[in-house]
């Protein structure tokens, strides 16, 4: 199973789904920003609609190219060298430092395979490291160092975490990674602008203007929750936000002490000593972890909330008790997105939306569409790093299983499934396996440099409960029928796309190999920026904002999409409207498709 299988999508009567190899994808993203970049009236979205006021979702589709200390390639090139000197003036974070000694090495706290194994290495370093002692040196230099041990995630990372330099400003204070919010790239500007405006707009219909409406930032679905933190804080801050830093992880939320939080994140996360990497961060959430009114009171004022990518399995283990059950905290943050507080996340902080209270929607935890082709999704969580040192292994799947949290995230995508990196990924097979598997009826899928941004109606008091006692059955059935009486508007911003699967009527068969089978009776929608869709009384309608004239589907260009063995799509519609973008995306709404999948 470690073999990847290849997935072809192929073109045939009139495939849509744009999936290229990924040095087209560089090039083919870097037109859609030239020729987007000034068309700012294309990426415009529709005022707040007074029958959608109920939940607001930002769904980014994860790796957001922002300008950075630790990235500069990503900022806009003729800005690089402004950037370069502000990160500069800033004594900005660039990369990791890692100093190997003897008498760090006589601390190491175990390790997550045999005493063998552990004995091979701590005598391979005191061999070879020798030579580097006292001397700080850069991640791929540390990494080089490293490489004839061969060693695996766990064991580097236990490494790294282990012999990581601090690196301070001249004031002693650590330095951080520095964000350039004007350097970056326009579209991208605009979709984190777009979202705090929103937040603003719906401050003032509430009665509560704000100059800069108070964002709440939560990092938990990084294994290491402060190294992103001030990232976040800057580019929030420099698009028009209040922001704050909600300081959760999963040590917070499964119980025990806030005075032994560095011991139980590493059990939880597999980070060792983060405290003694970031003492202010740490000194922080200790004393949010004593005033938990404090944190309630946070989420109590917040305009808008956002969280972090990384696992969303981490995300959900920092805001549900062991047991299962939301913390009161989470509560209320649910309670305050059911009344209409922006919340927006990216990549996991996407996919732990997924759901919906008394409805078994489910959301997806791990694993890649080769393998989703060969096996069946599995009821279950990936094992979380160094489990195996830490003894708290569990997890079932083999290595790219496609594995799901059956009673969903959050549960505020309300209408099904979500997922990210979706076309740079080559998601559509997890996908679609998923919604085949376990009955569910839609799912929602978000390229990077995109966000989906969804408006709900309110739905009725007793309809959103945020809250379920654990093990309380879910409704039988979660198809189409589960989610009918649900009004959504969905918009995209950015140079991406959003890909939503209707499977409300799909019908799997066995083909002549046992192995190989056929899902029929799909249907795809594809939006770009200025498009709209709406789901309505069980039914997929929208507007799509063609640059030209709609085509017959059959006229798409076939030379546009890289064909790879696996996975046959194809559409039995002989005539749909569809139109192509400028930058040779193409988008459609209810395309009748179908899927054959032979291995």
């Amino acid at each position: 199973m470690k073999q990847r299988l290849n997935i072809r999508l192929a073109m045939l009567a009139g495939l849509l789904l744009p999936t290229v190899l990924p040095t087209v994808q560089a090039a083919a993203m870097q037109i859609m920003k030239e020729q987007l970049a000034d068309k700012q009236a294309a990426q415009q979205i529709l005022p707040d609609d007074p029958k959608l006021q109920g939940k607001e979702l930002w769904l980014f589709g994860g790796g957001e190219p922002l300008c950075s200390s630790v990235e500069p390639h990503l900022c806009v090139p003729a800005r690089r060298q402004a950037a370069e000197a502000y990160f500069a003036s800033r004594e900005a974070f660039r990369e990791k430092e890692f100093v190997f000694s003897n008498a760090q090495l006589a601390t190491l706290p175990g390790w997550p395979g045999s005493k063998e194994r552990q004995q091979q290495v701590v005598q391979w370093l005191q061999a070879n490291m020798a030579r580097f002692a006292g001397k700080p040196l850069k991640e791929q230099d540390w990494l080089t160092a490293l490489a004839p041990l061969a060693l695996s995630d766990d064991e580097q990372n236990l490494l790294d975490d282990l012999f990581e330099l601090r690196l301070t400003r001249q004031d002693g204070r650590t330095a951080m990674m520095q964000l350039s919010f004007r350097d970056t790239e326009p579209y991208v500007q605009q979709m984190f602008r777009a979202f705090l405006q929103s937040a603003s707009d719906r401050a003032k219909a509430r009665g509560e203007p704000v100059a800069r409406p108070k964002l709440l930032l939560i990092t938990a679905s990084s294994n290491d929750p402060f190294q992103w933190v001030d990232y976040y804080l800057q580019l929030f801050t420099a698009a028009g936000a209040d922001a704050g830093w909600l300081p959760l992880e999963p040590a917070l939320a499964q119980g025990g002490d806030c005075s032994d939080l560095n011991e139980r994140r590493f059990i939880y996360n597999g980070q060792y000593n983060r405290s003694q990497r970031y003492p202010e961060l740490a000194a922080y959430q200790q004393r949010l972890c004593a005033e938990p009114a404090a944190m309630l009171a946070a989420v109590q004022q917040a305009d808008a909330i956002f969280i972090n990518g990384g696992d969303q399995t981490l995300t959900m283990h920092s805001l549900q008790r062991p047991d299962g059950s939301f913390t009161a905290l989470a509560q209320l943050l649910l309670k305050q997105v059911a009344a209409g507080i922006p919340l927006a996340g990216s990549s996991a902080g996407t996919a732990v939306q997924s759901g919906r209270p008394d409805t078994a929607i489910p959301m997806i935890s791990g694993g890649r569409s080769s393998v989703a082709l060969q096996l069946p999704a599995l009821a279950d969580s990936p094992n979380s790093p160094l489990c195996a040192l830490h003894q708290r292994c569990s997890s079932q799947a083999v290595e790219g299983q496609l594995t799901y949290k059956a009673d969903g995230g959050l549960q505020t995508f309300s209408l099904g499934v979500t997922d990210t990196h979706f076309r740079q990924r080559n998601r559509e097979g997890r996908l679609l396996r998923l919604l085949l598997d376990t009955g569910t009826a839609y799912g929602v899928g978000v390229d990077e440099g995109a966000v989906l941004r969804v408006n709900f109606a309110p739905e009725q008091p007793n309809s959103q409960q945020p809250e379920q006692a654990p093990g309380q059955p879910k409704t039988a059935g979660n198809g189409g029928a589960a989610v009918a009486g649900l009004t959504a508007r969905l918009q995209v911003l950015g140079v991406g796309g959003a890909w939503v699967l209707d499977a409300s009527k799909a019908q799997r068969q066995s083909l002549a190999d046992k192995n190989d089978w056929r899902a029929s009776g799909l249907q795809i929608s594809r939006i770009l920026a200025g498009d709209v869709l709406h789901f309505r009384q069980g039914q997929w309608q929208g507007l799509l904002g063609c640059e030209a004239r709609p085509t017959d589907s059959r006229l798409i260009d076939q030379a546009a999409y890289q064909a790879l063995p696996g996975l046959v799509w194809h559409s039995p519609s002989l005539q749909h409207a569809a139109c192509q973008r400028s930058d040779g995306q193409w988008h459609y709404i209810n395309l009748p498709m179908q899927a054959e999948v032979k291995l």
